[in-house]
C-alpha cells in the first residue's frame, strides 16, 4: 500500500476503530508489569475485551500466556488497531511497519519531548508520507470503551481488578491523560460513571476536533467531557463544537491555561497553542460548550446536564432541617441568577399544617428536624412544595446523620423520580457517601449550595440547546 493513493477513515468511522477495533496487536508487550506494555495488554485480557490480541516483542515467544510476534511485519493477519508501548525511535520505526501492512489506526504511548527536534520531524513525515495513517498520541494514555469491554491503557482506574465497566453513553475526550484519568475517577466517585475514554496526546494526527465530530456522528452521546489545553487550528476546534451543539450533544470543557503562567506551562507540556481569554469568550463560549475552571465543577455541571428532569422556569423552593442552612442556600440560589418562588398566605398555611408551629414556612422554608420524624411527613411536605404553581424547582437541604437507614435514601429517591419537576438534594456533613448513594438512586444531589445552584443554573442556561 502507498501513501499517495490512501484516504482516511470518514470522521464517524475514526472512533469506531479506536473503540470498537476487532483485533488489536501491541507493540512492547511485556511481562514486566512497571511497563506501560505489560499494564495495557493485562488490562485488555482481564477486563472482558473478545477480539484477538497480538503483543509484539522480538525477544519472547510468549507474554502474559498469549504467543509473542516478533514484529507488525511478522503478524498473520492486519490488525485493526495498533498500540505503541515503547520509546519513540522504535515506534517510528514500528509505525512505518504499521504503514507498510496497512494498519492505519496507531495509539502511540511514548512521550516526545518539545525539544526533540529530529523525532518530530521524522514522525511528522512518516504521517506526511502516508495520508491514512491515523495515530492518537504521542504522549497518550489510551483508550477505554464499555461497549467493547476495552481497557487499552495505562489508567490507574483499570489497574484494579475489581474495576467494572459502565456503558453510561459519557465520554471523556482529553488533552491530558492525567486530568482524563482524574476525571473519570471522580466521575465514578460522584455516581455519573464515564462509559468511554479518549486520551489525545500531542495531536500529531488525530486532533480533539477530529475525535468530537467522530464521537458525535457515531454514537451521539448523552454527554462528553474534554480537558483542553488549546487547538492548532482554532477554527476546525470551534467548527467541531457546534457541530455538537447541532447534534443536541452537550458537551463541558475543563479548560486550563486560564493566566499566563498555565498558558506557559502549557508550552512546556503539550506545546499545544493556548487560548487567550478573549478569543475563547468570542469564540468558544457561543458554541453551546460550558466551560469550567474545576474538576468538581466540571462534574457538578455534567450531572445537572443529563439529569431527565428540566425545570421550566427559575423559581425554586427551598426546604430545609435547619434555618442557617436554608439561609445558605438561598444566597446561592440569587447569586446564581434563580429566583424563590412566592407563595401565598393560603399556600403557607397548608403547608404550616404539616410542620409543628415553631417552622418558618415562608420561602425558604425552614422545616425543622420534625421533617424526620415519619417518612410520611418528609414526602408531605415535599409533595406539597412540588405541586406548589409558582414553584419550578424544589431543594432539600440536609445533612449530617452519619448512620442513615436506607429507607430514607429510597424515600427521597422515589420521591424525585414521581415529580414533574426538578428536585434537588444538598446533604452537607455528615455520610461521606450520601451523595454518591443519592445519585446512584436517581437523584441530583450535591454537598453544597453553591455548587447546586450553580449547576441547576446552568441547565437554565442551556435549555434552548437541550431541547
Amino acid at each position: 500500500m502507498t501513501g499517495e493513493d490512501e484516504t482516511p477513515p470518514q470522521p464517524g468511522a475514526i472512533v469506531a476503530r479506536l473503540l470498537e477495533p476487532r483485533s488489536i496487536a501491541l507493540v512492547g508487550a511485556s511481562d514486566d508489569l512497571r511497563k506501560p506494555g505489560a499494564r495495557v495488554l493485562r488490562n485488555i485480557t482481564t477486563h472482558g475485551y473478545s477480539g484477538e490480541v497480538f503483543p509484539i516483542n522480538p525477544k519472547h515467544t510468549q507474554v502474559l500466556g498469549l504467543r509473542a510476534h516478533s514484529s507488525v511485519e511478522a503478524l498473520p493477519r492486519v490488525p485493526d488497531l495498533v498500540i505503541l508501548a515503547v520509546p519513540v525511535p522504535a515506534a517510528i520505526l514500528a509505525l512505518r511497519q504499521c504503514a507498510a501492512r496497512g494498519a492505519d489506526m496507531v495509539i502511540m504511548l511514548g512521550a516526545l519531548a518539545l525539544d526533540d527536534r529530529a523525532h518530530r520531524d521524522e514522525l511528522n513525515a512518516v504521517l506526511r508520507k502516508h495520508s491514512s495513517l491515523r495515530m492518537l498520541g504521542p504522549s497518550s494514555l489510551g483508550v477505554h470503551s464499555a461497549r467493547s469491554q476495552l481497557a487499552a491503557s495505562f489508567m490507574t482506574a483499570t489497574d484494579e481488578e475489581s474495576f467494572q465497566f459502565a456503558s453510561s453513553g459519557v465520554f471523556i475526550v482529553s488533552q491530558s491523560g492525567g486530568v482524563g484519568a482524574y476525571l473519570f475517577s471522580a466521575a465514578h466517585a460522584a455516581g455519573l460513571p464515564i462509559g468511554d475514554f479518549i486520551s489525545t496526546g500531542a495531536e500529531f494526527s488525530l486532533t480533539f476536533a477530529d475525535l468530537l465530530r467522530s464521537v458525535v456522528d457515531r454514537y451521539a452521546p448523552r454527554l462528553i467531557f474534554a480537558y483542553i489545553e488549546g487547538a492548532a487550528d482554532a477554527h476546525d476546534f470551534v467548527a467541531a463544537l457546534e457541530h455538537a451543539r447541532a447534534k443536541a450533544v452537550p458537551v463541558v470543557i475543563l479548560r486550563a491555561g486560564t493566566t499566563p503562567e498555565g498558558r506557559n506551562a502549557i508550552a512546556r507540556h503539550s506545546g499545544l497553542p493556548p487560548w487567550d481569554d478573549e478569543a475563547w469568550h468570542d469564540s468558544v463560549a457561543g458554541t453551546g460548550a460550558v466551560t469550567c475552571s474545576t474538576i468538581e465543577q466540571a462534574i457538578d455541571t455534567g450531572r445537572a446536564i443529563t439529569h431527565p428532569k428540566r425545570p421550566r422556569g427559575d423559581r425554586v423552593s427551598i426546604v430545609a432541617a435547619a434555618g442557617g442552612a436554608a439561609i445558605l442556600m438561598t444566597d446561592a440560589a440569587i447569586a446564581s441568577g434563580l429566583r424563590l418562588a412566592r407563595w401565598t398566605d393560603s399556600e403557607r398555611r397548608e403547608l404550616a399544617e404539616l410542620l409543628p408551629h415553631h417552622a418558618i414556612v415562608d420561602n425558604p422554608i425552614d422545616a425543622t428536624g420534625a421533617i424526620f420524624a415519619r417518612l410520611s411527613t418528609l414526602r408531605a411536605v415535599l409533595q406539597r412544595c412540588i405541586a406548589h404553581v409558582g414553584t419550578d424547582i424544589v431543594v432539600f437541604t440536609l445533612g449530617n446523620m452519619p448512620h442513615v437507614d436506607e429507607r430514607l435514601f429510597q424515600e427521597i429517591a422515589a420521591i424525585s423520580a414521581e415529580a414533574r419537576k426538578l428536585v434537588a438534594v444538598i446533604w452537607a456533613g455528615g455520610s461521606s457517601d450520601a451523595v454518591r448513594r443519592l445519585a446512584e438512586h436517581g437523584v441530583l444531589a450535591f454537598d453544597d449550595p453553591v455548587r447546586a445552584a450553580q449547576s441547576i443554573s446552568t441547565i437554565l442556561v442551556r435549555q434552548p440547546t437541550l431541547a
